[in-house]
């Protein structure tokens, strides 16, 4: 088959999935994703040349569950096992360092969930003292971040996450309609502006999430809500498209929006957003002009950085191997998936990963490239020695074909259409081995 034949193929089968909505979920926003993993004995020494590192802290510990909610956690904890918990991180953390050949400079350091904020903050001060003795030098541009629910939060919690070196958090807001917040189990009550107030009080960065497509959901409704927290002046937004069983091309209900739709929204917000003071730096994230503070561990991920995920269910990329414990969506059994991380030694524990390769590698930072709107094609020769468009012709050329990307002598960039199906230019990059591991959920 001539290389023409084989853009035109590909260039169709871009065209029909834009037509339809076609959408394949967050499993693309992690290259490969974890349903490419599988059983594996993890060679550590894979972390002794790595000389920068990002940090991610699952807290797998909630106060209730979303209905949205597909991670990693359970609502069975208590502080005694929350403790335990990160007396195992922590050993964790001084296991994998132990193979670090040099101090490693920590690019970012985020804490994710579940709920990092349903646990006592004194926890977190013995995160940071493990850190300042480890083998680890902190990057001096590095601002912790942590994942909090804004209706469990108080001042003297935030002060103390001030102390500790927290230096932006990112609210679960979803919506701010009462109606809607009801549906997603997320009934407690939310006072926004005040805990905005206090966070500024506190020199705190601010990322507001927010999700569109939730069940009863409409443009204005959506809109409502962002208009509504721009007045707030977050340092970022992450803007998410519902995913899971109530996601797809098809009208389920009257009030569920589809995929088709939810990519119409996209238009409506990325102009409200970029007409008001807002830069688009990846298709979910947006950053406030003129400043510079953002979610540096996407953005360091995205540039090429490893990250050591720490914690039971956390995940961790370098560019021989991507790795983590064993995984459960099923709330019900996770706290025994928990239990087993305590009690054993992680060297012990049953990991699942992905063997990284030279191909892998170039389609990841094609993918990661694209997440952030342009390739720099000088920096991909001198990292694989080779040009873009020489590994990839057939998918740049359907790419080009639809209008989703522009090529110039230096770089290849997003066009506005392909901001809009960035997830979509994304997957058109996937291997045949991950490809045919991917099963819609």
């Amino acid at each position: 088959m001539s290389l023409e034949t084989k853009i035109n193929a590909l260039s169709k089968k871009i065209d029909k999935m834009i037509q339809t909505g076609f959408w394949y979920g967050f499993v693309v926003g992690m290259y490969p994703s974890q349903f490419a993993y599988k059983s594996m004995n993890v060679d550590f020494n894979s972390w002794r040349k790595v000389r920068e590192v990002n940090l991610y802290y699952h807290i797998p510990f909630c106060k209730w569950k979303c209905s949205y909610c597909t991670f990693f956690m359970t609502l069975n904890h208590d502080d005694e096992l929350s403790a335990k918990y990160i007396d195992k991180v922590n050993e964790h953390f001084h296991f994998i360092n132990s193979y670090f050949e040099k101090p490693m400079i920590v690019k970012s350091i985020c804490f994710g969930g579940g709920t990092p904020n349903s646990i006592p903050v004194d926890l977190y001060e013995k995160i940071f003292d493990t850190l300042r003795k480890g083998n680890v030098i902190f990057h001096e541009d590095l601002e912790p971040s942590m994942e909090i629910s804004p209706e469990i939060i108080d001042e003297p919690y935030i002060k103390r996450l001030a102390d500790i070196g927290i230096k932006r958090v990112s609210l679960g807001v979803q919506s701010l309609k009462e109606e809607l917040r009801n549906s997603i189990n997320r009934k407690e009550n939310l006072n926004i502006y005040d805990i905005v107030d206090i966070l500024r009080k506190y020199n705190m960065n601010i990322n507001f999430d927010v999700m569109y497509g939730l069940e009863g959901q409409t443009e204005e409704t959506f809109m409502d809500t962002l208009k509504e927290l721009v007045k707030l002046a977050p340092e970022t937004f992450s803007v998410y498209p519902l995913a899971g069983s109530k996601s797809s091309m098809f009208k389920k209900k009257d009030n569920l929006m589809t995929t088709k739709e939810k990519y119409q929204l996209f238009d409506v917000f990325y102009d409200y957003l970029t007409n008001n003071g807002y830069d688009c730096e990846s298709h979910v994230k947006f950053i406030k002009k003129n400043q510079h503070s953002t979610h540096q561990q996407k953005i360091y991920e995205y540039q090429g950085t490893p990250t050591l995920g720490l914690g039971c269910g956390a995940r961790s990329y370098n560019e021989q191997v991507h790795y983590t414990t064993a995984y459960t969506k099923n709330g019900l059994i996770a706290r025994n998936f928990i239990d087993e991380y305590i009690e054993k030694d992680y060297k012990d524990l049953q990991l699942y990963g992905f063997e990284m390769n030279e191909d892998e590698n170039k389609r990841r930072t094609m993918i990661y490239a694209f997440f952030m709107g342009k390739l720099d094609r000088k920096i991909y020769f001198e990292k694989y020695g080779t040009d873009a468009l020489k590994d990839f012709p057939v998918e740049l050329g359907a790419l080009l074909q639809n209008d989703l990307i522009e090529i110039a002598d230096n770089e290849i960039s997003l066009t506005r259409k392909g901001r809009k199906y960035t997830d979509l230019v994304g997957s058109i990059f996937w291997s045949e081995r991950v490809e045919n591991m991917y099963s819609p959920i």
